[in-house]
């Protein structure tokens, strides 16, 4: 088995095996999706004091790009995916599947919208840099080493999907509306294709931050459409919008497959993968560009 291989599958099997038993622990408590993104950081931390020579923890906690803010793709890690997510619930209204609440439009409504918007993404970057460190910074690089970066890209996301099929089938609290056999392959669905955006970011950037940046404002973008209407029908609006929603799928499908065909970055050698370090032998080559 090649090194990357390796290691991918000891992540793969770290960050499940702590998904599931999380799940099967928990299956009705709210807190099991707050304790299931930690699992990714968590298989990391694991990587770093078992399988790395002492020598390499600080090389391989490099990879993540920790240390660059990847600032200049903010903006766009932000509204898109905003923008996604939001015209979904925009469909739930055209569908009638929901009614739009009052919107308190006062300065003072306002505000309160906007410190309540910045607190929301700030403290989801933060939630979900924990599994992108995991998904993005380390499993995403070693895939890229098995297969072209496309692929990759797909590839890493479906996996990532598939991380939240032990919630959506074991547990009663996520994503909970529906039936699960329309709802568990909308939501792998949607994440693959979303996937396809958080690598496209990542090898802009080689950044953690603009990806988890990205994952935030897709789950605020949610949590602010569900709030913002009224369901007529709980299962009929998760049909449409949200998550497992079709709408959804329907909008990151299609900005996925226009990344697939027109990114620049994975047409040219731009977007290589920096230097992966090496978890269980003396040297690391590095990442060949496609």
């Amino acid at each position: 088995m090649s090194r990357p291989l390796r290691e991918a599958t000891t992540y793969l099997v770290l960050a499940f095996s702590l998904a599931i038993g999380i799940a099967t622990a928990l299956p009705h408590a709210g807190i099991n999706s707050l304790l299931s993104a930690f699992a990714p950081v968590t298989a990391i931390v694991v990587i770093t004091f078992t399988a790395t020579p002492r020598g390499r923890r600080r090389a391989l906690w490099g990879e993540f790009g920790l240390n660059r803010s990847g600032k200049r793709l903010w903006a766009f890690a932000l509204l898109v995916p905003m923008l996604l997510a939001g015209s979904a619930y925009g469909a739930a209204l055209a569908l009638d599947a929901a009614d739009l609440r009052p919107i308190d439009l006062t300065s003072s409504g306002v505000a309160s919208w906007s410190l309540n918007l910045a607190s929301t993404l700030a403290f989801m970057t933060v939630l979900f840099l924990s599994e992108e460190i995991g998904w993005r910074g380390y499993l995403l690089p070693r895939i890229q080493q098995l297969t072209s970066r496309r692929r990759a890209a797909l590839v890493t996301g479906f996996i990532h999907g598939c991380f939240h099929l032990p919630l959506i089938l074991i547990a009663t609290t996520y994503d909970e509306h529906g039936s699960r056999w329309l709802v568990a392959p909308v939501v792998v669905a949607t994440i693959t294709m979303g996937g396809v955006f958080y690598a496209y970011v990542w090898d802009r950037t080689h950044s953690v931050w603009p990806v988890a940046m990205a994952h935030g404002a897709v789950n605020t973008a949610f949590a602010i459409g569900a709030g913002a209407v009224v369901a007529r029908s709980d299962a009929d609006l998760a049909y449409v919008a949200g998550e497992s929603g079709i709408a959804t799928f329907a909008a990151v499908a299609v900005v996925g497959a226009l990344l697939l065909a027109r990114a620049r970055v994975w047409r040219t050698g731009t977007g290589a993968a920096p230097r992966v370090a090496v978890t269980g032998s003396a040297r690391a080559p590095a990442a060949a560009a496609r």
